[in-house]
């Protein structure tokens, strides 16, 4: 059995829809129906049938999907083992990264890949991590920076291979004739409670972080009245001395304004992990393994010159 017809059977079977894997891998709606038909055809069996409008996987089909899932882990393994016997690394390797750890870390990690292994071509992608990480799992892109605030963990799987690169501080951004901005102590939430804040999109991270602390340490629930999963946007709208958001350590440091102030919350150290992971069966590739030392090798670089920032284990 063809290995990508293979690949479009897991995809269903993680999707629900021909839709979804159409619109996911950026094919036809036709051409993944003429493909999984072929499969059907060499498989000798019935894999999907039909439910209303759409389809479902019959329980041959999802037995297939779990063996196709091991299929394009073993394949991509060997490709890896392959490439691991050749002495200098090369290949593209396709990575998202959430924009403020990119602001962050890009510069060096590019500088330092280009040094160590001038053969690796890296395509960065701006994404949230919880679309980068399914994008992961479908094999759309490689590597994964993404971010994950305490104490709300980002869902794992088995195959994920992650390693975490710093823990980076979470800062209240207020503007800075803002009364509780006028003394260099921390602030408490709980004087914060009538404020518009900015936030991120419903069902993003950083929203959720913000409900969680507002709660936990305020007993309240945030008025946010602003949504945007750009940084830039959240301290202009602070800037704008219109409301409060919450920023991390690094992005506040390089956007610095006289018009923006940022302090601790008291009673509470707020952070966030900043990570890096990939599918198991792609963690030896050295191309990947290339693009992940240079993270490593720039996160650490930050860390020795930062008290808000420290490297992870």
């Amino acid at each position: 059995m063809e290995l990508r017809r293979l690949a479009l059977l897991h995809e269903l079977s993680r999707r629900g829809t021909i839709a979804a894997v159409a619109e996911a891998l950026s094919y036809s709606h036709s051409s993944v129906s003429v493909q999984l038909a072929e499969l059907e055809r060499e498989a000798g069996t019935p894999l999907l049938r039909r439910v209303g409008r759409g389809v479902e996987l019959t329980a041959a089909g999802h037995r297939l999907a779990e063996h196709a899932a091991c299929a394009l882990a073993d394949d991509e393994a060997v490709r890896a083992e392959i490439a691991g016997m050749d002495d200098t690394p090369h290949g593209r390797v396709r990575m998202t990264i959430v924009q403020t750890p990119a602001i962050a870390l890009l510069p060096g990690t590019l500088e330092r890949l280009a040094a160590s292994a001038p053969g690796v071509d890296l395509d960065v992608l701006q994404r949230e991590t919880g679309p980068a990480l399914e994008a992961m799992r479908s094999h759309e892109v490689d590597l994964v920076v993404g971010i994950e605030y305490d104490p709300l963990p980002v869902g794992r799987r088995r195959d994920d291979d992650r390693e975490n690169l710093l823990r980076e501080d979470v800062l209240v951004a207020l503007p800075h004739d803002h009364p509780a901005a006028q003394t260099e102590d921390s602030v408490h939430l709980g004087d914060l409670a009538d404020e518009v804040w900015a936030s991120g999109h419903r069902g993003t991270g950083l929203d959720a972080f913000l409900r969680n602390i507002c709660h936990r340490l305020g007993g309240y629930d945030p008025g946010v009245r602003h949504r945007s999963d750009d940084a830039v946007v959240h301290s202009a709208l602070v800037r704008s001395g219109r409301c409060a958001a919450l920023l991390p350590a690094m992005f506040a440091t390089s956007t610095a304004s006289p018009a923006l102030v940022t302090r601790q919350i008291a009673g509470a150290r707020l952070q966030r992990t900043i990570f890096s992971v990939t599918r198991g069966s792609a963690s030896q590739a050295p191309a990947i393994l290339a693009v992940r030392r240079a993270l490593r090798e720039t996160a650490a670089a930050l860390a020795d010159t930062r008290t808000d920032v420290i490297t992870t284990p």
